[in-house]
């Protein structure tokens, strides 16, 4: 990534500590977003969710979630949703906004 900025490597993690994180924070940070919208907003298995987040098994993203949110994937996603009726489609659901 330093090579991208223009940087070297110790001035990228100079400026990551300016700014009071690091590198693995960062990337956490960016997992956690995705994984929060791909569990909200789709309706991907948990084992999409976390190929997706780059992990080699849905064991990975289920620690990680739990270390994040202190609930799992499944949980997280059945709250996040409004109640509905079994059987029936969320008419929100695909629709584009804007």
């Amino acid at each position: 990534m330093a090579r991208r900025l223009a940087i070297s490597p110790r001035t990228l993690q100079r400026r990551l500590q300016e700014l009071d994180t690091t590198w693995r924070m960062e990337v956490e940070s960016v997992r956690y977003e995705q994984a929060l919208d791909l569990l909200r907003d789709t309706d991907l298995p948990v084992r999409s969710v976390a190929a997706r987040l780059g992990d080699a098994d849905t064991r990975a993203l289920r620690r990680a979630f739990r270390r994040w949110t202190s609930q799992t994937p499944d949980a997280f996603r059945a709250k996040s949703r409004p109640c509905q009726r079994p059987g029936t489609r969320n008419p929100d659901r695909g629709r584009r906004s804007g």
